[in-house]
């Protein structure tokens, strides 16, 4: 199999973002920072309204597309100067924001992002900007280190049986806390697990996310009508079509290309503990508490 582009211009963050998934780097000063969060203040009233059940919402669930443009105008003004500093062989899909309600109910369990290239061929990734520092009780993210190489997995909208889900606790207790400070942000893997923790600052955490891909790579996206998971829709796609999604999240201007079926298989306990035993981010005792003694606790 050919080896994928690099993303990275520095060789040093191309192998950590391969061996771990994410990078955190300082790219953004604050007059960056303060420019991103003055235009979200005129446009926070859209995203408000756009609240899930999870409180956590983001420009794309508005179904605005005249917003969603503006938006990706503002963030792309910003951001891309230091994108072509320090990234090569990619393309730009399209940025929002993300935002994190205040209260205890607003922790992200573990899941992975969407699906947007074949992973053998190349990779996607957003890079995530918080606008203001996050830590465990302000919303950070938190990453399994590595854990994009544990199985390859299709991953589509709106919904879908993740196949770690039986895993979901245990992971949990496995993720590396990321905190940042103002002008840093996380390049994360969207085949990478993470989740982020409960915002308890009562004051919203917003963050700017850009997604990007492998240079060369089609772009695509499967939408899982019904829960069907035997006629998953799959289409080719080019970055604004994603403005169009609505809030159904069925493409109006993507090309369909085929239907493909599709079985959500379960990771099984014995597959995880096989990758914790060869992966080298856990320490021995690590190995030694996740494989044997958190085994016999549930037993």
């Amino acid at each position: 199999m050919k080896e994928a582009l690099p993303v990275f211009k520095s060789a040093k963050l191309q192998k950590q973002f391969d061996e771990d998934g994410f990078v955190k780097m300082k790219l953004f000063d604050e007059q960056a920072i303060k420019k991103l969060r003055d235009f979200y203040s005129t446009v926070q009233a859209e995203h408000e309204a756009a609240i899930n059940e999870e409180s956590l919402y983001s420009s794309v669930e508005t179904g605005n597309r005249e917003l969603l443009v503006a938006i990706d105008k503002v963030v792309k003004e910003v951001v891309m100067g230091v994108v072509e500093e320090n990234f090569i062989n990619y393309q730009v899909l399209i940025s929002n924001y993300l935002v994190k309600a205040s209260g205890d109910g607003t922790e992200l369990f573990p899941h992975q992002d969407l699906l947007f290239v074949d992973e053998s061929k190349g990779c996607s990734f957003n890079l995530w900007v918080p606008l203001q520092k996050t830590d465990k009780s302000s919303g950070n993210l938190r990453v399994l280190k590595g854990s994009h190489k544990i199985q390859p997995t299709l991953r589509v909208s709106p919904r879908y049986p993740w196949p770690f889900n039986d895993l979901s606790s245990k992971i949990r207790g496995m993720c590396t806390e990321v905190e940042t400070e103002v002008g840093e942000c996380i390049i994360l893997n969207h085949a990478v697990i993470h989740g982020s923790s409960k915002n308890l600052t009562g004051e919203p955490r917003v963050a700017v996310i850009l997604g990007l891909c492998t240079s060369g790579c089609d772009i695509h996206y499967h939408f899982m009508p019904d829960g069907n998971p035997d006629r998953i829709e799959k289409y080719l796609m080019e970055p604004d079509m994603y403005y169009d999604l609505g809030l159904t999240g069925k493409p109006s201007r993507g090309k369909l290309v085929e239907y493909i079926s599709h079985k959500f298989e379960p990771v099984k306990e014995e597959a995880f503990k096989k990758w914790i035993k060869k992966d080298n981010h856990f320490s021995l005792w690590d190995k030694a508490r996740l494989l044997y003694f958190d085994t016999k606790k549930s037993n």
